[in-house]
């Protein structure tokens, strides 16, 4: 016998109640005058039609909850097994999600966790002698012969728009990667990689990873161009305070570059850094000191192009035109 469940008991006192009713109407004063009397008013001239029907439908649904078999809850049990929740590992907003998704340029980009985890393959062992480590400072010249071929693969598939392939040779590069200068490479590329997808949080990372293995490196050079990757993310997020700390600190070491005899690839550096840090300071209301950051900018600049036309005339236009957008802002 099936259980009674609590709305098949409310069906049947209702039904019940309903004949009750039915009773009442048809027989006020009954039961040695312990019915109370109903005033139908206009459908006094109906008490016989309206105590019928009350009765037909009181014994309706008695009826009703002794046919109908019990009612149960559904569990998590008797949920279908496919029906699984799936998080992606972007969050879009509901006007994001109902726009079509956009082709990204990476598709087949592995994360930097990933490209990390991966281990380096070591070389299998001799039957006649074991293989001593190598120590991870110093690689041989085959070690950076192979990073450096990777890097140049990655390039090259970059250029091409084989964007699997280049995916496939940064993975490559990340694993082959054993100095804290190949370390600092490889995670520029992947900073280079997310941000050309508009993966910024990925880029953000790959680019401070670098800015660690630049600093571990000492190299002045190296530790620069991290500052100023690190500042340029800063800048798109529109965390001027932090691009500012870093284009000043990276400018800080280019202009000792220059100081301690830096030749034409130090000075067209120092010329970069300069309008970094200009253009931050614009966005920040600092109109004067963007004009002489770009008005030393743009000498440094003429003396290039007066070396090298070819090379460096086409940025000397570029500084000369945005020095002359600042300073007519700065006389409106």
């Amino acid at each position: 016998m099936a259980p009674i469940t609590g709305s098949h008991l409310s069906e049947r006192a209702l039904g019940a109640g309903l004949g009750g009713l039915a009773y009442v109407i048809l027989y006020p004063g009954g039961l040695e005058g312990r019915v109370p009397v109903i005033d139908l008013g206009a459908f006094e001239s109906v008490r016989l039609g309206v105590a019928l029907a009350a009765a037909l439908l009181g014994a309706a649904l008695v009826i009703a909850a002794l046919m109908r078999g019990p009612t149960r809850r559904k569990s998590r049990d008797d949920l279908p097994a496919t029906a699984v929740f799936k998080f992606d590992d972007e969050v879009l907003d509901a006007k994001e999600a109902a726009l079509p998704e956009e082709p990204r340029p990476f598709q087949d980009l592995t994360s930097l966790e990933t490209l990390e985890a991966t281990p380096v393959p070591a070389p299998e062992p001799t039957p006649e002698t074991e293989p001593e480590p190598e120590p991870l400072a110093t690689p041989s010249v085959g070690e950076d012969d192979a990073f450096d071929a990777a890097r140049a693969e990655l390039r090259a598939h970059a250029r091409a728009e084989d964007w699997a392939a280049a995916a496939r040779a940064l993975q490559k590069a990340t694993t082959l990667a054993v100095s804290d200068r190949q370390h600092m490479l490889a995670a520029q590329d992947a900073g280079d990689f997310a941000r050309a997808q508009g993966r910024m949080d990925d880029a953000i990372e790959a680019y401070d990873l670098a800015l660690a293995h630049a600093r571990l490196t000492q190299a002045p050079d190296l530790i620069a161009d991290s500052l100023l990757n690190v500042g340029d993310m800063a800048y798109e997020e529109h965390r001027l305070d932090a691009a500012v700390d870093a284009y000043e600190a990276a400018l800080s070491l280019r202009r000792h570059q220059v100081q301690e005899g830096g030749g034409v690839e130090a000075r067209h550096a120092l010329s970069i850094a300069l309008e970094r840090l200009a253009d931050v300071r614009e966005d920040r209301g600092h109109r004067t000191r963007a004009l002489d950051l770009y008005r030393e900018s743009e000498a440094i600049a003429a003396e290039l192009a007066r070396a090298d036309e070819a090379r460096f005339g086409g940025d000397l236009a570029t500084t000369r035109q945005r020095l002359a957008e600042l300073e007519s802002r700065l006389l409106a």
